[in-house]
């Protein structure tokens, strides 16, 4: 039937196939694990970001707190006001 060097030939193509197979399925699963979050944080205008100024002050807004300046540090409370 096949001789011995067609034997270890596809044995090696079939090999190869598998690697290159699984490399296309992490690929894509990679791409579609990105699209994913990408979609999901399509409305953040601080996606990707870990810590400017920019989120701390939205932040801030949005758990209600006051007192902070444009550049996200505490204002001292004016001389006549107590905190």
């Amino acid at each position: 039937m096949w001789n011995e060097n067609q034997r270890d030939r596809i044995t090696k193509m079939n090999i190869q196939y598998l690697i290159v197979a699984i490399l296309l399925a992490v690929a894509v699963m990679y791409a579609a694990w990105r699209i994913y979050r990408a979609l999901r944080a399509a409305n953040d205008p601080c996606y990707g970001c870990e810590g400017c100024q920019l989120k701390e002050i939205r932040d801030a807004q949005r758990k209600g707190k006051s007192g902070l300046s444009p550049f996200g540090k505490r204002q001292k409370a004016p001389c006549g006001e107590k905190k």
